[in-house]
């Protein structure tokens, strides 16, 4: 006799580390919660809505950076270079000559004064090498910068506010999970519990009927094997017992850890899994009206989809031309030796201010290229949305059909309920009065424990049932 819920491997590993962890936490937490408030607890507390939650504090990093990066900018700027040797430049021999109307005067002179010009006869061919500077070079100063026009920054301030919106919708979509996931590791928790009594309820009655059969044994109106077969249905409930105890020990691992709080918490569950099937009418689930443009999920894919078009014009303002102003304010000083400190060694000022313009003039089509990547990438968003809205549409379908399959079998399960407590209670009258046999008790009592482990069962597919329309919905209340 077990209530099923199927766990993922790495659920189950995270489960064990919780119970085989849970002793070494001090400072054990207490929670008597409903449902209702486990998931409130879990939309503050889980692991994917911490995730969620970091996602967006980035994104809106993200969009203060793209904004500041259009603001002024201002820059310190300080640096020191040495040369171990000094550039050597290198120029024609008469690039330092007297002009030709002097040289022709200073001829005249010669000529006329009888006075020969003591120089060297000019080398047409001639090389002269020359080092400038000093060795040691320092400069410090201020830099600033101011964007006045580019496309691709405009399309980012427009793109970021989608950016800002489709987090949005994750974080709805992600508290939909959350939601879901909480409740039906609560709805196992409290099948579970039930599962447990189920259990004692069954080895109480067989133990009862053991002893009945065990007083007709020594009055001779019963054989030994019947005993040992009742002490054998006795020892094989003990050990469902034990099992039904194991799963409410990871029931509660689950709950702990899909709502975010300490491995060692100590969990009551104030709602009952009747009570929660009493809230909300059959026919109004089954009878909602489904619109996937409303679903987080969708409305988030439809904003990337606006994302990518952004994309592919930031991609051609590209293209554009960007306009910047800069201005600049330094001091430079050159020194054959390492005395920048000292003050009474000279810096020179520089100081200039002016206007950058670039626009690409020909890319070698690779502006055209990257285009068209981004035209792509808007295409594939196009299918996703289409893939997407497709998928919460074929969500829904299957979710109101297992719902209503659910209401069905739950229907079924509790007439058989009925039926095999009818049973029980008519053939424990007749056996106490000697009509019926032992055998027959026991089958009816067997009878009434599987009917009541079948409406357990329906009664947890009845609540999962309905959790995953609501998520299909995102109409969690």
């Amino acid at each position: 006799m077990k209530t099923k819920i199927n766990f993922t491997q790495t659920t189950i590993v995270a489960i064990a580390f919780i119970a085989s962890t849970g002793s070494l936490v001090q400072g054990q937490e207490a929670y008597s919660i409903s449902l209702k408030q486990a998931q409130e607890i879990a939309l503050e507390k889980s692991f994917a809505v911490q995730y969620v939650d970091l996602d967006m504090e980035k994104s809106k990093r993200d969009v203060k950076a793209l904004l500041a990066s259009g603001l002024p900018q201002v820059n310190l700027i300080a640096d020191y270079s040495q040369y171990i040797d000094i550039p050597v430049q290198v120029a024609a021999g008469d690039v330092f000559g007297f002009p030709a109307y002097l040289t022709d005067f200073f001829g005249g002179v010669s000529d006329a004064t009888g006075v020969g010009i003591d120089a060297p006869p000019i080398d047409p061919d001639a090389l002269s090498e020359f080092q400038f500077g000093q060795s040691h070079t320092a400069n410090y100063g201020v830099t600033a910068s101011q964007l006045i026009f580019s496309g691709s920054y405009f399309f980012g301030l427009k793109a970021s506010e989608f950016l800002i919106e489709s987090r949005n919708r994750r974080q709805q979509r992600t508290a939909d999970e959350v939601m879901e996931q909480v409740a039906k590791a609560y709805h196992f928790l409290l099948a579970a519990h039930e599962g447990l009594d189920l259990a004692n309820e069954a080895l109480q009655l067989t133990q009862g009927t053991r002893d009945e059969v065990a007083v007709l044994n020594e009055v001779g109106f019963a054989d030994e094997l019947l005993v040992s077969q009742m002490d054998l249905a006795i020892n094989n409930l003990e050990a469902q017992v034990l099992a039904s105890k194991g799963q409410i020990v990871v029931g509660e691992g689950l709950l702990r850890f899909q709502m975010g709080i300490a491995p060692n918490a100590s969990l009551v569950l104030t709602d009952g899994m009747q009570e929660l099937m009493s809230n909300g009418n059959e026919l109004e689930w089954m009878s909602r009206d489904f619109m996937a443009s409303e679903l987080p999920g969708v409305q988030e894919q439809d904003l990337y989809l606006r994302l990518a078009g952004l994309d592919v014009k930031a991609q051609k303002a590209d293209g554009w031309p960007k306009v910047s102003a800069f201005y600049s304010n330094q001091s430079n000083a050159q020194r054959d030796a390492f005395d920048f400190f000292q003050k009474n060694q000279e810096w020179y000022p520089v100081q200039l201010w002016g206007v950058n313009f670039s626009m690409p003039v020909w890319t070698s089509f690779g502006g055209r290229q990257a285009v068209e990547k981004k035209k792509i990438e808007a295409e594939r968003a196009r299918i996703a949305l289409s893939q997407v809205t497709q998928g919460a549409s074929m969500e829904f379908d299957n979710a109101q059909v297992t719902f209503s399959n659910a209401v069905a079998l739950h229907n079924n399960a509790s007439k058989g309920e009925r039926l095999a407590q009818k049973i029980y209670t008519q053939s424990d009258a007749r056996f106490k009065e000697g009509m019926v046999s032992s055998f027959d008790m026991d089958d009816a009592r067997n009878q009434l424990l599987e009917a009541k482990i079948k409406k357990l069962t329906a009664s947890l597919d009845w609540l999962n049932a309905r959790v995953a329309l609501q998520k299909a919905l995102s109409a969690f209340e």
